[in-house]
């Protein structure tokens, strides 16, 4: 697994430990829908972490789908993975959003192709004016 990959499958798990401690995952019980939600949020994180080959497209969907069934909770989720998984998840992020991660993956492509280190965190917290 890449740097790059790491750093989203870390994004991936914090999400999950953040949803898991909110409402209506909370409760004592919950509907089947939502406990479908948590085990198909669990399999996106057992597959990316095992590299498999479906990860961008179901990960797309599940995103998806997560800022559909639960906009109050999407801000949980790192802006990260909007741009990692792409597609449909592209509609929940401006404009001058999805520029910045354009910079970003540049940057990023440019170092790689330098042989270069590139420190993801630390750059993307310097476009996005986190520092």
């Amino acid at each position: 697994m890449t740097p790059h990959q790491l750093h989203h499958l870390n994004f991936l798990k914090i999400a999950y430990n953040n949803f898991i401690k909110q409402a209506p995952f909370t409760l004592e019980e919950i509907s089947n829908e939502e406990e479908q939600f948590i085990l198909d949020f669990q399999k996106l994180i057992k597959d990316f972490e095992a590299g498999s080959e479906n990860v961008y497209n179901d990960g797309e969907n599940f995103i998806d789908q997560a800022f559909k069934m639960y906009p109050r909770l999407a801000h949980l989720m790192a802006r990260d993975l909007l741009w990692y998984f792409g597609g449909k998840c592209l509609h929940n992020m401006p404009d001058s959003e999805i520029q910045k991660f354009q910079t970003l993956d540049e940057l990023r492509f440019e170092a790689e192709e330098k042989g270069e280190e590139f420190d993801y965190l630390n750059k993307r917290a310097h476009l996005f004016g986190l520092n």
